[in-house]
């Protein structure tokens, strides 16, 4: 349950984060009222959904706990789609901008979003307490069960609320940090830094929130001990986990460093299970320490980190791709252009992402998380000598769970798999060394395909597809502007401009020479040509004495920064280096809105020219 709300919380933030709204079509209050009533839909809906439920439930009670855990996994998911219901088409993220600091730092807008998803899982958590009496923990009340629910996801938000707020904190005390976090490099290392120093930390803080205190003195506390003293593990305290009440049948071992780690067992659990029962668990939790599995999950998700930085240029350009297909077709161009087609597509940009998220956790660290409870078993069994503890304590765990014998994960094989697999190797040994070997040679793979993976995304972003890709899109575009208004000179400039930009510099003077003669007093279509015609790679095809002249009649039309500049570089191709200096200052004069710095650097290296000429 733990891992699948570190999937459903992350798509949640990346949604919400991602999501670019336009003009809202709803006013703020009309925007509030249907988000409410979306709410309202998920309640009424969760509960008859349960209803339903329990009432086939007195006619046909095959798997009834699978079935109750499949309803509680689609109302999560009914959730999920509530809140992005709200935040598109309700265009609640639309007025939630507008309140103070939602927009200016990154923590507050995660937190509205965390609040909207705990308010909607509470509506589902208050509906699924229903079904608890197919789990065991029909004792439990609403208010403990939501609690519980609560503490259990606290672990998963915190995360991510200490690396947002401590980033708008560098950000807002030090400015100068926000191009560096914001570059795909500086973000990557601060949030590598930020998680490795977190997971060392985190279980602390954890114990408390779950509220785990320390087990008396007596028979769990002895086993405990010993087993851990046995098998070489060292842990800052042996604690009861008294999650749902306690009710819940599990056990857990947190923290990497000894003087940072915790054993934790549950009330139920140690209640159910005899002293030698109690052992084999505690070896298969002292097994992940030995085994180093706590090491390995920190370093999955570095690697996820790493992998999504690689390819975040490989997966823009997919969806720079999509944008360049649309455009190419009328009902495509209609999609692009319509109301609310700026927001999905941001959303959409988000989707790679999240693909990758939820690959990676299913079939990587899944692969890895099955086998790792595997080979903890084994150890339990080798170190107890026998299968018979562990296999009576999975055995009891079963029965007391309702139906869950059968029922595999995604992240760990069903009772039944992993007590055949420990029978198997109570009979044969050799099968732990194999399962070793497995795990090592799926180590090896997993190295070689991120290594692969980072070579290959950030040698695919080097080669600048998506750059390229772009600049197609917008000819096209043009292109098809220019096939219904044939007559725009602005347009032609455009499109010469664009073919000039990607090389295709003969074809854009055309376009350019065209524009001039549909528009001869134009200033912008006289600086475009004028500036192409004082770049131009090909000695062929520059023309410094015209491009000075054209700069010239441009300026006298409309002196702005960018048409100051056009001339500034016409004298400098010109060999007047000091009338270049002259107006680029002029350019710099005329306050330009934006590109200050590049109209700054024309200067220096027109002023460095002039002194090179001087004896």
């Amino acid at each position: 349950m733990l891992f699948a709300q570190i999937i459903a919380f992350i798509l949640v933030m990346v949604v919400f984060e991602a999501y670019q709204p336009g003009r809202p079509a709803l006013g703020p209050w009309e925007s509030y009222l249907a988000s409410a009533a979306l709410a309202a839909l998920l309640w009424v809906g969760a509960r008859l959904s349960v209803s339903m439920h329990l009432g086939r439930a007195d006619s046909a009670r095959r798997a009834p706990a699978a079935r109750a855990r499949r309803l509680v996994a689609q109302l999560h998911g009914a959730a999920i789609l509530c809140l992005l219901l709200m935040i598109t088409v309700a265009d609640l993220k639309a007025h939630l901008m507008t309140w103070p600091l939602v927009g200016t730092w990154e923590t507050a807008r995660g937190l509205l979003a965390v609040g909207l998803y705990l308010l909607l899982l509470a509506v589902v958590w208050s509906a699924a307490h229903r079904l608890e009496h197919a789990s065991g923990m029909g004792g439990l009340g609403r208010r403990d069960y939501l609690g519980g629910q609560v503490r259990m996801v606290a672990p998963v938000i915190f995360p991510w609320f200490a690396v947002s707020l401590c980033r708008d904190l560098l950000v807002h005390l030090w400015p100068g940090a926000r191009a560096w976090l914001d570059s795909g490099l500086g973000g990557l290392a601060y949030l590598v830094v930020f998680v490795g120093a977190l997971a060392l930390f985190f279980p602390a803080l954890v114990k408390r929130w779950w509220g785990c205190t320390p087990l008396p003195d007596g028979r769990v506390r002895s086993v405990c001990a010993t087993v851990l003293e046995h098998t070489g593990v060292s842990v800052a305290g042996l604690l009861a986990w008294p999650l749902m009440g306690g009710r819940l049948l599990t056990a857990g071992v947190l923290g990497l460093a000894p003087r940072l780690r915790y054993l934790l067992i549950t009330p139920a659990l140690a209640e159910a299970l005899d002293n030698d029962e109690l052992a084999g668990v505690v070896a298969h939790e002292a097994g992940h320490v030995r085994l180093k599995h706590l090491w390995y999950y920190l370093m999955f998700f570095m690697g996820f980190f790493l992998a999504a930085y690689a390819l975040a240029g490989p997966m823009s350009l997919l969806m720079s791709l999509l944008v360049w297909w649309l455009a190419g077709s009328a009902w495509g161009l209609e999609i692009l252009s319509s109301e609310g087609a700026g927001g999905a597509m941001s959303i959409l940009l988000a989707l790679p992402l999240v693909v990758l998220l939820i690959v990676y956790l299913r079939l990587v660290m899944g692969f890895f998380m099955r086998h790792f409870e595997r080979q903890a078993d084994l150890f339990s069994l080798r170190v107890m000598g026998t299968a018979d503890p562990l296999v009576g304590a999975l055995e009891r765990i079963a029965s007391m769970s309702g139906d869950t014998r059968d029922a595999p994960s995604w992240h760990h094989f069903s009772i039944a798999q992993r007590v055949q697999a420990l029978r198997r190797a109570e009979a044969q040994p050799q099968r732990i060394a194999d399962q070793a070997r497995l795990i090592a040679k799926g180590l090896k793979v997993f190295y070689i395909a991120l290594a692969l993976t980072i070579a290959g995304g950030l040698a695919l972003d080097a080669l600048g597809l998506e750059q390229r890709v772009k600049q197609s899109t917008v000819t096209r575009l043009v292109e098809q502007e220019i096939a219904a208004h044939p007559h725009d000179a602005r347009l032609q400039m455009q499109l010469g401009a664009l073919l000039f930009e990607q090389g295709r510099q003969r074809q854009g003077l055309a376009r350019m020479e065209g524009a001039l003669a549909l528009a001869p007093g134009d200033p912008e279509v006289i600086n475009g040509l004028a500036w192409c015609l004082a770049t131009a790679k090909d000695p062929k095809l520059r023309d410094p004495r015209r491009a000075l002249a054209l700069a010239r009649q441009a300026v006298t039309l409309s002196p702005s920064a960018h048409i100051w500049d056009t001339l500034a570089e016409a004298y400098f191709v010109n060999g007047d280096p000091r009338r270049a200096v002259a107006a680029a200052r002029a350019a710099l004069a005329a306050n330009p809105p934006n590109r200050r710095e590049y109209y700054q650097a024309q200067l220096r290296r027109f002023q460095q020219s002039l002194k090179r000429e001087k004896p």
